[in-house]
Parts: structure tokens; sequence; C-alpha cells
């Protein structure tokens, strides 16, 4: 059929003259800007994925940078933990030369001494100057920080996932009280049954204390006090030399002890028996005790009696369970105050009571020992107040992934904390080593102090090198595996595009050249109806 009216030829010819150079101009637009996906017509669901990936990749990147400067945070704080720790070093040397009281005298220990106070002036300044952009990073602001309410009551430590106190605090209920592992004595030491001696042994840790009384000066002292106490008990009163052999024979044990690094006291009670007790609180401290002298320290004649075991402290924070461990009470997971640590540190004590006769004379006394429900015996021991600071590092491109980090002040004031000593030091602040007790004292103190920045530093390492370090590896890894996933899905084959332009290029040139033959159809038809009016 032909005809003018529709020329359906060139329709068909232009329809594919359009198509092909739609082709051509996306190929040169793919091909100019390196990606297939430019708009979202030409691939909703690419177009999402793509994107998606791309703002992965940029998260990651800001990650990855968040990470290296947390860095440099942490080994500011890391450096000026060196230079404490060197401190610490040094005050830990000036106590022991302080201890050695048989060269020292007054001046020198006033140098000691004032050398000391100048050393932990410094480390309060460190704490209190060192600074990453303006952020102070050792006065204890970046960590979680507490308070207690209530005798016998310290807060030790927090974790960052501690959460916060309510307004009145968490409630602390102690329903065990700490002790220590002890041994005692049933028959004091006196004039009448020292006889000949008696040799005493405490063994701990696999280490032996021995102290045999009937040799050496000891056995000296002790008898010449024997034999005055029978020639002339007036003068010497038999009941003031037993104490005085009770007290030479517990000093020189101690001794022994002391030498040995037996981690025991040796102490005479009311009724001058003695009796061996452990350092340490809890329930792991082990020792037994053997004497030659039945009752003296154990039962029966050279046969070990072992301590009786020392009790973990037990209770309750916030009405929630928590582990002891000697005098700490610890939160456990999964509780509101987890992490939370906090020490108890009342002491089961004991009291003497005259014994009277019938005739209310009074006959001798008897030894009452404090019980455990006469201390706990109150509702609740008082309450812990925790602030949670602790640092928030985003350290992943999602919302969640984020690490807590709890810096804990190194103020002299909170450092050496809980250390039993005689000199009553509360914490490193206290130390005075002007006195051969307070030098030895002092050495614990310092001791822990060490042990405490030690670990700070640690924690710093371990955080930098697992948390930071390690992470930022990962993040390298997944950024270049997001890259090349969204380059898979968005980029251009460029050899593709290519190769398509070219053909596009030759059916389009082809299409206008059909598009040209299509049009001149009707001019055939014209030929026809001019070549029949001629005839």
């Amino acid at each position: 059929m032909m005809s003018i009216k529709n020329n359906i030829s060139s329709l068909n010819a232009l329809r594919h003259t359009s198509n092909n150079f739609n082709d051509v101009k996306g190929n040169i637009e793919k091909l100019s800007s390196g990606m297939k996906v430019n708009r979202a017509s030409d691939g909703p669901a690419t177009l999402i994925a793509s994107e998606r990936l791309r703002s992965q990749i940029v998260s990651m990147k800001q990650a990855l940078e968040n990470a290296e400067n947390s860095v440099t945070l942490v080994q500011t704080a890391e450096g000026a933990l060196n230079e404490v720790n060197a401190m610490l070093v040094n005050l830990r040397q000036l106590a022991v030369h302080a201890a050695n009281e048989a060269i020292n005298d007054k001046q020198m220990l006033e140098a000691d001494q004032s050398e000391i106070d100048h050393l932990l002036g410094a480390i309060d300044r460190i704490a209190d100057n060192t600074l990453y952009n303006s952020r102070n990073l050792l006065d204890g602001s970046n960590g979680a920080n507490g308070v207690t309410v209530g005798p016998n009551l310290e807060f030790i430590a927090a974790k960052p996932e501690t959460q916060a106190s309510p307004e009145q605090g968490y409630e602390v209920d102690i329903t065990q009280v700490s002790t220590r592992a002890r041994a005692s004595g049933n028959v004091p030491i006196t004039v009448e049954n020292i006889g000949e001696g008696s040799q005493l042994v405490i063994t701990e840790g696999g280490r032996s204390a021995v102290l045999d009384t009937s040799r050496g000066e000891l056995a000296e002292g002790i008898n010449k006090i024997v034999e005055n106490a029978k020639t002339d008990p007036q003068t010497f009163p038999p009941e003031e030399a037993s104490s005085k052999i009770r007290t030479m024979i517990a000093r020189q044990l101690q001794k022994k002890a002391d030498e040995s690094n037996v981690n025991v006291d040796v102490l005479l009670d009311p009724a001058g028996l003695m009796f061996v007790r452990h350092r340490e609180f809890g329930d792991e401290p082990r020792f037994s005790v053997t004497s030659s002298t039945a009752g003296f320290l154990s039962p029966e004649a050279n046969f070990a009696k072992f301590a009786e075991p020392g009790k973990d402290v037990e209770g309750t924070i916030n009405g929630e369970i928590a582990l002891g461990n000697g005098q700490f009470l610890t939160s456990v997971e999964g509780t509101n105050p987890q992490g939370l640590t906090i020490q108890y540190t009342r002491e089961l004590g004991s009291t003497t009571r005259p014994i009277f006769d019938e005739a209310g004379n009074q006959v001798g006394t008897e030894v009452i020992e404090e019980k455990n429900e006469d201390v706990v015996g109150q509702p609740v021991e008082g309450f812990v107040h925790v602030a949670q600071e602790s640092i928030s590092f985003q350290v992943g491109p999602n919302e969640k992934q984020v690490t807590d980090l709890s810096i804990d002040t190194i103020r002299t004031t909170k450092l050496g904390r809980g250390v039993l000593n005689e000199s009553d030091f509360q914490s490193l602040a206290d130390i005075d080593v002007r006195s051969p007790k307070g030098a030895r004292d002092a050495m614990k103190v310092i001791d822990a102090g060490i042990d405490e920045v030690t670990k700070l530093r640690a924690k710093l390492g371990s955080f930098q090198k697992n948390a930071l370090e390690s992470n930022m590896n990962s993040l390298r890894i997944a950024e270049e595996n997001l890259t090349q996933a969204e380059s898979t899905i968005r980029d251009a084959d460029m050899a593709a595009e290519m190769s398509e332009l070219t053909s596009g290029q030759i059916l389009l040139s082809s299409s206008t050249a059909m598009l040209a033959q299509a049009n001149q159809v009707p001019q055939s038809v014209l030929g026809l109806i001019t070549g029949g009016q001629g005839t």
C-alpha cells in the first residue's frame, strides 16, 4: 500500500534514529562521568545501594580519622603517666633510704621528706595540667567517680559501663564482714610451762618461719626471767614475767616471719594467748602453725594446724548481687552498678570481760569476740554516689559503634588507698618517712601507687592497641572492600561503554541515512500522481 498521509517507514526510521541517538548520548555521558548510574532513571535500585555504600565509605573514613586523633589523646595521657611512674620510683628510693635507721639523722630525714613533698606536689601538678585540646586527662574528670556515705565505706573504682547512681545513691547492705585467716593457741606461755623451750613454726605459701626458744640470746633472756621469777617472786611476779616472755617470743617469731617473707602478724590477745593472723583479708590466704609444746600454737605437739580460713565480705549494692574479694565488694555484670567496687573496712575485734565468783570477787577475765551480726545488724551500711564521666570514642561508621574509656585520677590523695599500715596512711599524700615505721609503711603505700599507675598505663596501652589501632586496620580493610563494592555497582566499564558507543554511532549514522530514504517515499507516490495527469 502506498500513501502520503502517513509515512510509516519514516516514522519507524525516526523511532530507531531517536533510540540510537539516546543510546549514543547515554554512552557519552557514562564515558565522560566514569559512572554508569548518573541519575535515578539509570537504575533506581542500583542508585539506592550505591548511595548507601557512599555514606558508609565517607563515615568510615571519618571514623578512621577519629581513631587516629584518639591515639594521640591516649599517647598524651600515657606520656604523662610515664613521668609519674618515674617520680614514684624516686619516692620508693627515698623511702628505702629513710628506712636505714642506723645511718640517718634528723636532718637527713627532713631532707628526704622535703624531697618527697616536692615529688608529691609535682604528681598533683601533672594531674591538674595534663591537657588535650583543653580537656584535662588525669584529674578524674574523664572517669567514673564516686563518693560513699556511711562509716567504713570507701569508693574504690567504677568501670565505663557502670551507670550513674540515682540522686539518693546506690544502697550498700553488708551481710558479712571480711575476716582474715587466723590460728590461735589455747595455752598461754608462762614461766611454769616454758620449760626447756619450744619450737614454733609458721608455714605460708611454701615459706616457713621457725623459732626455737631454747637457743641463742632469746633462750638466755627467757631463762634469766624464769630464774628471777622463781627465786624472787615478790620482786619479779610470775604473771609479769610470763607477759615479758610472751612478748619476747611473739616479737622474735614476727621477726622470723618477716625475714622469711611469711605474710602474717604474730600477736597476743588480752588473755595472753598467742595468735597468728594473715595480713590479707578473704578466704584465699592460707597458712599453718606448729608448736612442739601442745597449746602454744597447735593443739597437739608437733602436729600442724591449718588456720581457720578468713571470709570475703558479702552484701548487696543497689539491692543487687555483688561479689566479695577480701574487703572489696564488686557489682556483677548485668546490674545497674556493674563494675562498681567499694571497700568495707570494718573488722571484727575482741574485748576482755571480768569474771566474778559467787561472792562478787573478780577471779579472772575472759575474751569476748565480736560477732558478725553485732556489726551488720543495721538495715544498711550506707550509700555510694557514682558520677559517670567516661570518655566515649566513635570508632565506627554507625550509631552504636562506640567504645568508652575511663581514665582514673592520679592525684596523690587517690593513689595508694586501702593499704593496711601501722602509720594510718590513707593515701600517697599522707606518707611521712621521718620515722622508721613511717618509712616502712610508706614503701607499702608507694608500691600500691606504682601498681595503680602501671595498671592505668597498661589499660591505656591495651585500649590504644586493641580498641583503636586494631580497629583502624579493620576500618582500612572495610573501606577498601566497600569502595570496591561501590565501584562495581556504580562505576562505568569504560571498554564496554566505548564498544557500545562505537556500535551506537554506526547505528545512528545508518538510521539517519534510512530516515532520509524513508522521507523520499512520498515523492515516489507524487510521481505516480503527476505522471497520471500527463497521460
